[in-house]
């Protein structure tokens, strides 16, 4: 029976692609990869959640659902995917 939760491991939007391959995105300060494909990073990312089970205390229901804008410039992670994403686009100068 569906709860219409989406389990954490098959959310898509934990999947990035990016020029130099897939990425799972983590809460911790490191995304898993580059992968050269998406069943690559989803079993890195089962390793991972595995490998901290039980050490989150997060409640599984807040969960982050609305939008968000990521800057490149100011991120704190060491091998982030959305910044590896961010470089499939030009950059376009700002209109002054």
């Amino acid at each position: 029976m569906s709860t219409g939760k989406i389990d954490p491991q098959f959310d898509p939007r934990r999947f990035v692609k990016t020029p130099v391959g897939w990425y799972a995105l983590t809460r911790e300060p490191y995304d898993l990869g580059p992968f050269p494909t998406k069943p690559e990073a989803f079993t890195a990312l089962n390793a991972h959640i595995r490998l901290h089970a039980g050490l989150n205390r997060r409640n599984p229901d807040d969960r982050f659902t609305g939008f968000s804008v990521h800057d490149a410039g100011t991120c704190a992670k060491n091998n982030c995917g959305r910044c590896a994403e961010a470089l499939e686009f030009p950059v376009v100068p700002a209109i002054a």
